[in-house]
């Protein structure tokens, strides 16, 4: 059974209540703990795990923050950053795991001895606090901070260590400020600009739809009118004359560590094999046109430009536009509308094809038939005259009639067409055919103000920066309906030029959260800052990011548009590096158990599930139903309630369990049956340390079995390097946090095989348990402290262990290996296994490729299969604490 709620109280308040009293001596708990009693309770029940954590929880707390505000910059630092949530106000069980795991990783790298920074906040702006304010009448502000404050206390309840006097929400105007800034600093550089941009139009509503607000069937979520598409002027960032920074910067990171990230990064970014340059529009409609912005593989070929293509999908494919004797039904229709060439200033036709071939990128390109078979033939039907520019057999050709680049090579031409278009300002970016600029007004009110204001004299200013922030103004009443809720807010509209003293008014679009969310890590190492955003001394001393833990959804956009930033911000001076993270750990999803009606695929909670029989079906019914995993949603029936697991389990068992058994990066399917494993795991450790508590204070025998206690000796100095080992690589490198979990299990079975006499005799047996608490720590806090104080109470008088029992279990000195352990080297003959090798740590710091193969040279398979052979390479890599491999590839194995 869960833990009950108190009547008006959801369990987290009732559980940080009962924590607070019985940290006070005040609650009904505590009675039979070990650190209040000095007695060992013989089993380990819930009453005990509550006990537990209604008395450590505070006291970690308090230890977590006095740590967090006493930063030590003597050490090395360590940056471990997880995505922040939106406050939905309530944690679901992926927000469980992915603050499981950062928490881990920080408490086990301050175990190191690191400068830990583990920094908290809020994405908080979004449609969802819209929505809220339309169905609720509650203030989008007031819903949001709300949040906040019940999310807050349920991170804490899930014991997480974050530095929280660096916490702030994306929606608070100090925050928002930067946002701004950061704006206008792009627009000074040149990388902001404004255009017309496809949006959904709900036509009853008369709004601005988000693509989220538009089902399946192209129908406005609130009035069921299908969504239209029309054109607005709104805002943009010119992420892609960054696209080439952004490709080549995947080069500066490290493969093993970001995977197949960087695959997915390139893909979206794609090849930067051209560049996309304006032609600007002239119509006889009296209407002004954006220019056309048209992607080439081959500017060179600039000059030979014939016409412009564009698709029957494009926008200017208007009936209207259509020269006298063309239809619809003809594969090529020449407008009436021409392009103006960039570099002459003559005039281009444009041509609407169906006969030539667009990329799923681009509807439009340049009609070069000089360049392009298709374009030639276009040509030559529509009698449209050209010039070929290129002159000389594939491979050495040379550009001809085309002005100051005549008689350069292709390469040559090509990068100096590019760098004339930059001049004009035309374009010249290198960049890919998939490459888009960032499209980051959004017609909503909660939302980060655009800093811009619109004269009619002075046209687009930007708002001064000592006039930062503009804030949202106040709303009372939000009815969805009607254009954006900023544009109808007069007061706030109104104000004067910034340039002229005229009247003139706001920009009444916000940005679009992913603005937020792309520099927040940087505000987390300065958040009082009231001078920039991010102080370049605090950046360089914390960025890069060591660790960024998130959902691997958000491994393309999210962090493409904050890679952006930074590599904007490296070229302004304020970085000293482009690339913001080190290391990516990008957990799977939490699914959990769906039920389906296999004929409707009406969704069915589990009590209207029939399951005692072969096969699932309703119990109203008797349909058959389909059983699967899937994301966990309230509409699937499907969700877990965190809270109610941390009622029924405890807070130390929940993440146990959820470091356990699967891979971070996989996704789990979460049952409750795996508590089962993980609470027997915890009574084993429990009688350990109950066991050997009991047998200091019980007299000794007059005679103990020497040998027997050196054979202990030696099975538990293996078990503790063993363990050490594994588990301090899984955690500071593989990041297999459930492979620990796994060999933590592991070395807890081989301690519980001790007899009871070495128990009493055993220093090695003392240092295996303290081990085994410093392991435990930092996945389940409260539960190691507990264990701690036990064994501290009878070990601090031992002067032959070097633990600091006066301290708190999490503020030990993570173990090291013994210098007399043997590491593996790994002797590998053509990428196969052969033999494997021991090296004392001593002597493995200091292993070379040379000295590794001395080493191995004894070895039977090295002998049998290398001495003698032509050797073509010899690959040497070190994992330091962990193994060596050292691999020989013979000339029989290059000739294969």
């Amino acid at each position: 059974m869960s833990m009950p709620a108190r009547k008006g109280l959801t369990w987290s308040t009732w559980s940080f209540l009962r924590q607070r009293l019985c940290a006070q001596g005040l609650g009904p708990l505590s009675r039979s703990l070990f650190s209040k009693t000095g007695v060992w309770e013989q089993k380990l029940t819930k009453k005990e795990h509550d006990e537990i954590e209604s008395h450590w929880m505070p006291i970690i707390r308090e230890n977590d923050k006095q740590r967090s505000m006493k930063m030590d910059n003597s050490k090395d630092k360590f940056y471990v950053l997880s995505m922040f949530p939106y406050p939905s106000g309530k944690l679901h069980m992926g927000h469980v795991r992915v603050y499981t795991l950062s928490d881990t990783m920080a408490r086990f790298q301050r175990l190191l001895g690191r400068n830990v920074i583990h920094p908290m906040g809020w994405d908080a702006f979004g449609l969802p606090a819209e929505n809220a304010a339309i169905e609720r009448g509650e203030k989008p502000d007031q819903w949001t901070y709300k949040n906040i404050e019940s999310m807050r206390q349920q991170l804490e309840q899930l014991g997480c260590s974050f530095d929280w006097h660096r916490e702030y929400a994306t929606c608070d105007p100090s925050y928002y400020r930067w946002t701004q800034y950061l704006f206008l600093k792009m627009l000074e550089a040149g990388l902001v600009y404004q255009r017309e941009g496809e949006v959904n139009w709900d036509p009853v509503d008369q709004t601005v739809l988000a693509d989220e607000q538009v089902d399946e069937a192209g129908r406005s979520w609130r009035s069921g009118a299908i969504a239209e598409k029309r054109f607005l002027k709104q805002w943009y960032i010119k992420v892609s004359a960054y696209a080439k920074s952004l490709y080549d910067g995947l080069s500066e990171v490290d493969e093993t560590l970001w995977r197949d990230i960087i695959a997915m990064q390139r893909h979206w970014i794609g090849e930067c094999d051209g560049t996309r340059l304006h032609f600007s529009l002239q119509c006889e409609d009296g209407h002004e046109h954006e220019p056309l912005s048209i992607y080439t593989s081959t500017p060179e070929a600039v000059y030979g430009v014939a016409f412009i293509a564009i698709s029957p999908q494009n926008r200017l494919n208007q009936t209207q536009l259509y020269q006298e004797n063309f239809s619809p039904d003809d594969a090529d229709i020449p407008l009436s509308a021409k392009a103006v060439h960039p570099f002459t200033g003559k005039p281009v036709p444009i041509v609407v094809s169906a006969s030539m071939e667009f990329d799923a990128f681009n509807d439009v390109q340049l009609g070069i038939p000089s360049v392009h078979d298709s374009a030639r033939k276009v040509a030559d039907r529509l009698g449209i005259e050209y010039t070929n520019v290129l002159k000389g057999s594939e491979g050495e050709e040379k550009l001809v009639h085309s002005q100051d680049i005549s008689g350069l090579t292709r390469s040559e031409a090509f990068d100096a067409v590019l760098r004339k278009a930059k001049e004009l300002g035309v374009g010249g970016n290198l960049l890919s055919r998939r490459s888009r600029d960032w499209l980051v007004s959004r017609q909503r009110y909660w939302g980060t103000p655009i800093p811009m204001i619109h004269c009619e004299k002075c046209l687009a200013v930007p708002v001064p920066y000592d006039q930062l922030p503009v804030e949202l103004p106040s709303i009372d009443n939000f009815t969805g309906r009607g254009p954006s809720p900023l544009a109808q807010q007069h007061d706030w509209i109104n104000t004067t030029c910034p340039k002229c003293g005229g009247a003139a008014k706001r920009e009444t679009d916000t940005m679009d959260t992913f603005v937020d969310s792309s520099w927040y890590f940087l505000r987390y190492l300065d958040p009082s800052n009231t001078t920039v955003p991010c102080s370049k001394e605090m950046a360089d001393k914390f960025m890069p990011v060591d660790l960024y833990i998130g959902g691997k959804e958000h491994a393309v956009m999210h962090l493409y548009y904050a890679r952006f930033f930074c590599h904007f911000l490296f070229d302004e001076g304020l970085l000293k590096q482009r690339e913001p993270f080190v290391n990516l750990l990008t957990q799977g999803m939490v699914m959990g158990q769906s039920f389906r009606v296999k004929d409707t695929g009406r969704y069915l909670s589990p009590d209207q599930v029939d399951l005692s029989g072969p096969k699932p079906k309703e119990k109203s019914t008797g349909a058959p139903v389909a059983v699967r995993w899937e994301k966990m949603s309230k509409s699937k029936y499907n969700g877990v309630d965190p809270q109610e697991m941390l009622g029924e389990f405890g807070v130390d068992a929940t993440r146990l369990c959820i470091l356990s058994s699967v891979s971070p990066q996989a996704n789990r399917k979460w049952s409750s049956d795996a508590y089962k494993g993980i609470l027997r795991w915890q009574g084993r450790i429990w009688q350990l340390i109950g066991n050997f508590v009991k047998s200091t204070k019980s007299p000794k025998g007059d005679k103990y079995d020497a040998a027997l206690l050196a054979d202990w000796e030696n099975k538990l100095f293996e078990a503790r390097n063993s363990a050490l080992r594994k588990v301090t690589f899984h955690c500071s490198s593989s990041f297999l946090l459930n492979t620990a979990v796994a060999f933590l299990q592991l070395y807890s079975t081989t301690l519980g095989k001790v007899p009871p006499p070495i128990l009493q005799e055993s220093m090695a047996y003392r240092r295996c348990l303290a081990d085994l608490c410093i392991m435990l720590g930092p996945m389940a806090p409260c539960f190691a402290s507990e264990l701690w104080t036990a064994l501290a109470s009878v070990c601090k008088a031992d002067l032959q262990l070097s633990y600091h029992w006066e301290r708190s279990v999490l503020d030990q000195e993570w173990p090291v290996l013994d210098a007399e352990y043997e590491l593996p080297l790994i002797l590998k003959i053509n990428n196969y296994e052969n033999g494997v090798i021991g090296v004392k740590r001593e002597a493995f710091h200091s292993l070379t490729p040379d000295l590794a193969h001395d080493l191995v040279r004894t070895d039977p398979s090295y002998q049998q299969r290398c001495q003698g052979q032509n050797l073509k390479n010899i690959d040497f890599s070190v994992l330091p604490d962990f193994e060596a491999v050292i691999n020989f590839t013979t000339e029989k194995q290059t000739q294969a």
